[in-house]
């Protein structure tokens, strides 16, 4: 079968680690013919020479389009006789005139109790409300719908009734597997303190922003208390205007590729996640393979994927953000439980070898 994958919309953040782990895989299935449309961002991630013949790799950012016409990739799909089309996540923006299969994961769509939008203002609900009915219209036009949570499927299926929807979940990258892949360039000062990572593009659902107050707090509250945050951001990325004092807090990283990721959470203590929004992150699949304790947002969502493997606190508080990394970073039992949970929890997801079999079986059927 010859089968188009569909990565020319995706420009950052989980999207990109789940395709690239996706795509290195399937190179364990040599049935098929791989037509893969690369974006300039997942072009950078993903090396051609790595792939056997039965993969063609095509460059090509999609852009929007509300009735779904790309000639682009209608010549393609074309052009390579191709016979499914998979989008690994949407909106594709893109009808293509053969059976389409497309992921969903955009969780500000069906989890309107979030306290995510409460930090909105009335102009960026309005823009979140137009966005959705775009985006919405083109999950509607696949043929069918793959989320990464079985809570986002049955929240999804009212939305987009009549529509076959899946789920097959997310999962750690499997460089992390193989340590002669991990990249070890970044070094962490030494440190006698308590290192925190925070894995995760700056999107606003992130809640990256409430960093800044937490650690005002501590420093107001908990003066000897050694702790640094360890993010995959720039200084303006997080705020232009940061204090020296805030400041002395934080390692920013940058962007992060994959390969560095597992040393990074090799030489901290916490994996710290903010966030008000998802469908599944995989920071905390991440944080379980490397056997570090989980700290995280007190929501439905983040309870259903890490179980009783993370410590949880409301966050919109640096308050109670605060009383539980003070809380965690004196408790080695407790660490030592989230790491067991967090052990079996793991266990729960499918792999990446499962991911990809599942996908093909979708893709077949």
């Amino acid at each position: 079968m010859n089968i188009l994958i569909n990565c020319s919309n995706l420009k950052l953040g989980g999207a990109l680690q789940v395709s690239h782990s996706f795509l290195y895989e399937l190179r364990n299935y040599p049935l098929h013919k791989y037509i893969v449309v690369l974006s300039p961002q997942m072009e950078e991630i993903v090396y051609c020479n790595d792939f056997s013949d039965n993969f063609v790799f095509i460059p090509h950012l999609v852009k929007f389009s509300w009735n779904g016409n790309n000639s682009f990739l209608d010549s393609v799909v074309e052009k390579y006789k191709i016979e499914k089309v998979f989008t690994v996540f949407g909106p594709a923006y893109w009808r293509p005139k053969v059976f389409h299969i497309c992921g969903y994961a955009r969780p500000q769509y069906i989890y309107k109790e979030s306290p995510f939008f409460q930090t909105l203002t009335f102009k960026q609900k309005v823009i979140l409300k137009i966005k959705k009915i775009i985006h919405i219209h083109s999950f509607k036009q696949a043929d069918v719908l793959i989320t990464e949570n079985e809570d986002v499927t049955k929240r999804l299926k009212k939305i987009i009734p009549n529509k076959e929807i899946f789920t097959i979940t997310n999962y750690y990258n499997q460089v992390f597997d193989n340590e002669n892949l991990w990249d070890k360039s970044i070094e962490l000062p030494k440190f006698d303190g308590v290192t925190l990572l925070t894995i995760s593009a700056n999107y606003p659902h992130k809640n990256l922003q409430i960093i800044p107050n937490v650690i005002a707090y501590l420093n107001q509250t908990k003066p000897n208390f050694k702790f640094r945050f360890a993010i995959s951001l720039t200084d303006g990325q997080l705020n232009q205007n940061l204090d020296k004092d805030i400041k002395k807090h934080i390692l920013f990283l940058g962007k992060v590729p994959i390969n560095q990721c597992p040393y990074l959470y090799e030489q901290s203590d916490f994996m710290f996640l903010p966030t008000l929004l998802e469908c599944f992150s995989a920071s905390y699949a991440e944080a379980m393979r490397m056997q570090k304790p989980i700290l995280t947002s007190d929501l439905g969502f983040a309870r259903g994927l890490c179980g009783d493997a993370a410590l949880y606190f409301n966050s919109l508080s640096e308050k109670d953000i605060s009383n539980k990394i003070i809380e965690l970073s004196e408790n080695k039992e407790l660490q030592n439980i989230l790491i067991s949970e967090g052990k079996k929890q793991l266990l729960k997801f499918d792999n990446y070898k499962e991911r990809t079999e599942k996908y093909l079986e979708i893709i077949e059927k």
